[in-house]
């Protein structure tokens, strides 16, 4: 397949256990970026983290059914107006929260973060453990919706093992014995992240 900057990163959502972490080329010197670690690498996660964003906005009180309209979106970016588009080129009109988050809708992400608020969408990325968010939320402000802010493959893994470990936070390490110290920290309730991962895994939700 000829890829040289690819990374792999096992974990046991559980017990919070790293079990494989391998970065392709890494120790070949013959291998173009091979000193990169890419699953420390910085970049921006674009739709990642929009599982993240419905999980707060259920959170405040919305449902999978709530309807948000998906129509042609402009906002005040820089000296101009930035026209936002979803990766389709369409527009959709009202869509249930279930059906945008499953099609990875942008406008309907930037209506969930007008609903919830960029400032108490960036505080719980920041305790999910996407500490490279290090600016102030205006920084990044609706862009935040759709991944403008860079982060690394770690901090991904760690906040879908959220997702995954019912809504509890619990610190990745490569140490087994770890696990048996660390408190784990409620982030979203069991019911939102079980409402989010079943969601994620309904082939009827990505049907547009």
């Amino acid at each position: 397949l000829h890829v040289q900057n690819a990374a792999l990163l096992v974990a046991d959502h559980r017990r919070g256990e790293i079990l494989a972490w391998v970065v392709g080329g890494a120790g070949d010197d013959d291998v173009p970026g091979h000193a990169i670690d890419a699953v420390l690498a910085l970049r921006q996660p674009g739709s990642a983290l929009k599982p993240f964003l419905y999980a707060l906005a259920l959170e405040k009180g919305w449902t999978a059914a709530t309807l948000i309209d998906d129509q042609p979106y402009a906002a005040a970016l820089g000296g101009g107006l930035h026209d936002y588009q979803n990766y389709s080129r369409s527009f959709y009109g009202p869509v249930s929260l279930r059906a945008a988050l499953g099609n990875s809708l942008n406008i309907p992400a930037l209506k969930a973060l007008q609903h919830t608020g960029v400032a108490a969408y960036h505080a719980p990325l920041r305790r999910l453990g996407f500490t490279s968010l290090q600016r102030a939320p205006a920084h990044y402000g609706e862009g935040l919706a759709l991944g403008n802010g860079e982060v690394s493959l770690l901090e991904l893994v760690q906040g879908y093992a959220v997702l995954a470990n019912r809504g509890r936070y619990l610190s990745l390490s490569g140490l087994p014995e770890a696990a048996l110290t660390r408190p784990a920290q409620a982030i979203f309730s069991p019911e939102i992240a079980s409402l989010i991962g079943n969601i994620l895994s309904d082939p009827s939700a990505r049907e547009l």
